[in-house]
This record gives structure tokens, C-alpha cells and sequence, in this order.
């Protein structure tokens, strides 16, 4: 199952620290945890980003995350994880939901 996590690093963590707190958790083989695949783990200037994965479960997606806040609370200031899918299949699914939506509205009766 695809995975996308918003984060923002947290400014008042010292880039030395946040440096040696990377380098303990992958150092660690811990990240990635087994199960999951990194599609990507991008950052932005401004220290904020985006992760895109593949995990197996649920667990294995908090499992992503929450290794670097185990491994340094206060890493992220934020972080919002969620199921995620790309855009086309998503406008697949609504194109269906309104197509069955309209179709409903057709078959149901006037009232009067």
C-alpha cells in the first residue's frame, strides 16, 4: 500500500544534531523498517517535505515515522501521514462515484 508523509523539521533541533540522529537510525537498519519500500524523501529549503512509500501494513508505515522520533523527540516539528494513490486513479474513482451518483438520482421517483 502507497504511503505519503507531510513533515516539518523542527528549527529548534541543531542541524549537527539532526545530522548524527540521521545517520543513528539508518546506521541502525531500522529505516527503512523491513516491509517497506522509500519511493522517495524529499526536503525543502525551508525544512519542510514529503515522503512517499510503500509498506505492507498499517504498523509498518508508523514504524517509518516514528523511528526518528525514538531515535531524537523533537525531530519533526509536524509530521501527517496517510494512505495515498496517484491522481488518475483517484479521478477514476470519483468519475464512478458521480456517474452512480446521477444514475441513483435518475431512477428516483418524482414526488407528486
Amino acid at each position: 500500500m502507497l504511503f505519503m508523509t507531510y513533515y516539518e523539521l523542527d528549527e529548534g533541533m541543531p542541524e549537527k544534531q539532526r545530522l548524527k540522529t540521521a545517520e543513528k537510525v539508518v546506521s541502525s537498519g531500522k529505516f527503512p523498517p523491513k516491509g517497506v519500500k522509500i519511493i522517495r524523501w524529499d526536503i525543502s529549503p525551508d525544512g519542510w517535505g514529503i515522503g512517499l512509500f510503500e509498506a505492507e501494513t498499517a504498523e509498518d508505515a508508523m514504524r517509518t515515522v516514528n523511528i526518528w522520533r525514538t531515535a531524537a523527540p523533537g525531530f519533526f516539528r509536524c509530521t501527517k501521514t496517510a494512505p495515498a494513490m496517484p491522481v488518475q486513479e483517484d479521478m477514476s474513482i470519483s468519475v464512478g462515484l458521480v456517474r452512480g451518483l446521477a444514475q441513483r438520482k435518475q431512477l428516483k421517483p418524482k414526488a407528486g
